[in-house]
């Protein structure tokens, strides 16, 4: 059994880590659309090979563990209810999404990671183009120190 390692990752760096692990294109991508917390997790994994003998990547199950992250933070900073209030043309004068904004920011999650979802994490923020590494040279550099 390989050690899984804790890494504390807020709304932002989970953000970053998904766009370098997908290239952009996560959401083109139909098995990413449908990932649900279910098949992210490693026992369902195997349950499903069991039956139908598909199995997903170690990168898919990567990116569906993160979308699901992300996925969390947005129902827990109310994200959903905003907008479903934003909706009705009455209520969307009215509402504010700085609050949740604020409440994204402030957010974070520990995710477990074993060593290999690191190095591949660690690969693809190094992919990423140089133009990132010039507009948020601390946030990248925090974010790969943490992968460490």
């Amino acid at each position: 059994m390989t050690r899984r390692l804790a890494a504390k990752l807020s709304y932002k760096e989970l953000n970053l880590l998904l766009f370098a692990l997908t290239g952009g294109s996560e959401a083109l991508d139909p098995a990413v659309v449908d990932s649900s917390c279910e098949t992210a997790c490693p026992i369902i994994e195997n349950i499903e090979q069991c039956l139908d003998g598909s199995v997903i990547s170690g990168e898919q199950q990567l990116i569906r563990h993160l979308n699901n992250h992300l996925r969390e933070g947005l129902i827990q900073c109310g994200m959903f209810e905003h907008l479903a209030s934003a909706r009705s043309v009455e209520s969307a004068a009215h509402a504010d999404p700085d609050p949740i904004d604020q409440r994204l920011a402030r957010w974070s999650c520990e995710i477990d990671l074993d060593p290999s979802e690191k190095i591949l994490l660690k690969r693809s923020l190094s992919g990423l183009p140089s133009s990132a590494w010039i507009s948020m040279p601390v946030t990248l550099w925090r974010l790969r120190r943490k992968l460490w």
